[in-house]
């Protein structure tokens, strides 16, 4: 019996070393990736095609590397490409932009289309064309549109349209993915999977089990990133993040 217990106390010694070996090797298939050095860090709910198996993102989530390796947003239900500029991923927000810089035309042809998962800002808009150059305008030009003594406008609908008095009014366009505030950048947001506490609390957020079965999801503890906190976490699954402290 006494020559049983060295080679027992070495198989138990070994279980968890092989459980830890799986665990990364898990852990490595989902972990964060660029397209390019200076691009968006991609990590859950998001994942690239071709370079994450597909439990490491959430369905509809899906990014591509293109071939001058720009992060492009797949969206099935958009005939356009975006390329993503940033992801917030406290704030659960992505930026995306037009590679091709025509950004104000490609929304107007994408007008009433479903960005599903994703919300999206919009805004009320209406297009003139002006002869001449303003300066010091609050509409913004549209370059992918304009021509030689045609320069093209848009403006909000709601707001005064006294100084493009001198220009034809063109038409109105309603509920246009557009941002005002940055004309050369399109926000979308989403609310699902919710992995907002998740983040702030410098966690990681993934999919249960790591199956593709199910959309639910859970918050573990990520020994690469710096604690949030003088506690130690425990993983406690479900569709909503929530993490169990044990004091030491």
């Amino acid at each position: 019996m006494s020559n049983m217990q060295p080679i027992l106390v070495s198989i138990l010694c070994l279980i968890p070393l092989v459980f830890s070996e799986v665990l990364g090797q898990t852990e490595d298939a989902c972990k964060e990736l660029k397209c390019e050095w200076h691009g968006p860090a991609i990590q859950f709910p998001f994942r690239i095609k071709d370079k994450h198996p597909k439990h490491c993102g959430y369905p509809g989530f899906l990014v591509s590397c293109n071939e001058r390796n720009e992060t492009v947003l797949e969206l099935p239900n958009i005939p356009v490409k975006f390329s993503v500029t940033s992801i917030d991923y406290k704030h659960q927000e992505i930026q995306l932009y037009d590679p091709d810089n025509c950004l104000s035309v490609k929304v107007l042809e994408i007008q009433n289309m479903t960005f599903s998962p994703f919300d999206i800002y919009t805004n009320d808009i209406t297009l003139f064309n002006c002869s001449l150059v303003l300066e010091g305008s609050s509409a913004f030009d549209v370059p992918c549109l304009s021509s030689p003594g045609h320069h093209i406008y848009a403006i909000a609908s709601s707001y005064y349209v006294g100084e493009l008095r001198s220009c034809s009014k063109m038409y109105n366009r309603l509920s246009v993915p557009f941002c005002f505030y940055e004309p050369e950048a399109l926000w979308l947001h989403w609310s699902e999977p919710n992995c907002t506490k998740c983040e702030a609390e410098g966690n990681t957020c993934r999919l249960k089990n790591n199956s593709t079965n199910s959309n639910e999801i859970e918050c573990v503890l990520d020994l690469k990133k710096p604690s949030m906190s003088k506690t130690t976490k425990l993983v406690v699954t479900g569709e909503l993040p929530y993490l169990m402290t044990l004091r030491i």
